[in-house]
């Protein structure tokens, strides 16, 4: 199971967007004064910001909260620009051009907060085409990512690549599918999102696939199979957080689930989730209690 000590720690972060975005897997909405401090209070790590545009969030203010409640903020998803459109596979050059555009927001955003940056349904779909047009398409998405990537470089951000499912991305689908890329652009500061819900639709086996990407993987979303918080439906979090463990992955875990029944329930359901498969035992009581009773066994390890 995770190894608990006081230099590897279960590390979790809730996702949120100022925005009110429709059937996203986003836990808060709204005032990002109000997601601080309820992520605070639930004793989480950090806020996965979600974001349309980066210029309609106040930068400065996202790092007075990030210091006031001492919470890193992993990473900023640049999905919601898709409802503009954009995606790295269109057939159009100046729609290519503007998703880049739009990306560069969201990194010198992230140079200042020290976050990274998702890319992930901005990959877009080649769509139905022959052999030949879908080769050429795929070159011009992954030279957008390309790009993407040199533009991160120069401002020290990391850009974390989300294979999603078929539904939504028809060319990285995988963990294995995001590693060729990864390997294909050679960039440094390029690694790879793992989403256990879109793992469950396309992997053979989650916790060989997690194993296999090793240090590939630089940030994780634990969803349960559902798209809920983990613990209503059938992940394996135990096994997750242990073929996690098993390739020393020390970063966050966050949850991008649907907010239900509620956020606040989904969100001390996921926690409890969590420290009840990091302990390895029944976890009972809040998600308060389970964070505290995990800091409370530091020097343990715990196997299931």
């Amino acid at each position: 199971m995770w190894v608990c000590s006081t230099e590897k720690k279960v590390r979790i972060a809730i996702t949120a967007t100022p925005s009110q975005p429709r059937d996203a897997r986003l836990l808060l909405c709204g005032d990002l004064a109000d997601t601080f401090r309820q992520a605070a209070e639930y004793g989480c790590q950090g806020v996965e910001i979600h974001m349309r545009r980066a210029e309609e969030v106040d930068v400065e203010a996202v790092k007075r909260l990030a210091a006031d409640y001492h919470l890193g903020v992993p990473t900023l998803g640049t999905g919601m620009a898709r409802v503009d459109g954009l995606t790295f596979a269109d057939a159009d050059p100046e729609v290519r051009a503007r998703t880049v555009e739009r990306v560069q927001g969201h990194i010198a955003f992230a140079a200042e907060v020290g976050s990274a940056v998702t890319i992930g349904i901005l990959s877009g779909k080649l769509g139905d085409c022959k052999a030949e047009e879908r080769r050429s398409r795929r070159a011009r998405a992954i030279e957008c990512l390309a790009h993407v990537c040199r533009l991160a470089a120069r401002s020290g951000v990391t850009v974390w690549l989300e294979p999603l499912n078929r539904y939504e991305c028809d060319y990285i689908k995988t963990l294995g599918d995001g590693m060729n890329v990864v390997a294909e652009i050679g960039a440094p500061n390029l690694k790879l999102l793992a989403d256990t819900f879109h793992m469950n639709i396309e992997e053979v086996d989650l916790l060989a696939s997690l194993k296999a990407a090793g240090s590939s993987i630089g940030h994780v979303h634990l969803a349960d199979t559902n798209g809920q918080a983990p613990g209503h439906g059938h992940l394996d979090v135990a096994g997750i957080l242990g073929a996690l463990s098993e390739i020393g992955y020390q970063g966050y875990l966050a949850f991008e689930v649907f907010p239900l029944p509620d956020a606040c329930t989904a969100i001390r359901d996921a926690i409890t989730a969590v420290y009840a498969a990091a302990l390895g035992v029944p976890q009972e009581g809040n998600a308060s209690d389970g964070a505290a009773r995990l800091r409370a066994r530091p020097e343990k390890s715990h196997r299931q």
